[in-house]
């Protein structure tokens, strides 16, 4: 496979992962030894490409992770209609237990902010799933692995202006977050009623009338200089499409 298509299908899984927020999460059960164990999650995933997953210590799920760390976690495309057509993404890796708090906590609580009630509630830990391989199905005919090197991101050159960014779209693009969410998401939000809650190479997350959405950009955003013109490609799509064209 070459380079470019190899980093553009490694982008679309990616993006699928930060389209969706819950998963089927497959342990060794403890039980019945030599069977899988599936149950559904909602997790995180950190810039690099693991996934954060936050868990009770009651949870059958957590008792087999913390007995055997070899998990895998299946992400789907659950809007299409064709089950057999639809993407999906399958990371394989080793679960590690990170504690009640970790780096990465503030970022989960931020996409699932009722999860901090349980804070208090049943001893819920957080675990980081180092991926060893990730296979990713676009559609009929689309099928790659992916080793852990190449599912890898770097740390993107302008995340510690992050929050800059998140600012300025808010005091000064309030109107383009609402249309791009309307264009992506077929929603009917206005100007100051969405709230956009972090910049990622893929995309970035809002929240609207209670619900978190994803939008994503064409491609990774990792150069210091990228983020601006995949916002402005955004913008201008959502204007062309959704505003009503000038009467001469």
């Amino acid at each position: 496979m070459q380079a470019d298509n190899l980093q553009q299908h490694i982008f679309n899984a990616r993006a699928l992962l930060r389209q969706q927020h819950s998963g089927v999460l497959s342990t060794q059960s403890l039980s019945l030894k030599g069977y899988p164990f599936g149950s559904v999650t909602p997790y995180w995933m950190t810039e690099q490409g693991s996934v954060v997953l936050y868990a009770s210590d009651i949870a059958q799920h957590s008792r087999n992770m913390q007995a055997d760390a070899k998990v895998s976690l299946c992400v789907f495309d659950s809007a299409q209609d064709d089950s057999q057509a639809n993407a999906r993404v399958t990371v394989l890796g080793e679960a590690e237990l990170l504690g009640k708090n970790c780096d990465e906590a503030q970022a989960y609580f931020q996409l699932y902010p009722q999860a901090e009630a349980y804070k208090q509630a049943h001893d819920f830990q957080f675990y980081r799933i180092t991926p060893s391989r990730v296979r990713y199905i676009g559609g009929f005919g689309e099928i790659y692995w992916f080793k852990a090197q190449d599912w890898h991101y770097p740390t993107p050159a302008w995340q510690a202006q992050a929050g800059g960014m998140i600012d300025h779209m808010h005091a000064d693009h309030a109107d383009a977050l609402a249309l791009i969410l309307n264009l992506q998401h077929q929603q009917s939000a206005a100007a100051g009623e969405v709230q956009m809650l972090n910049v990622l190479a893929e995309g970035f997350h809002v929240r609207y009338s209670g619900k978190a959405f994803f939008i994503r950009f064409a491609s990774a955003c990792l150069a210091a200089t990228s983020v601006r013109p995949a916002m402005v490609a955004l913008t201008q799509a959502a204007r062309q499409q959704l505003q009503p064209a000038s009467v001469a």
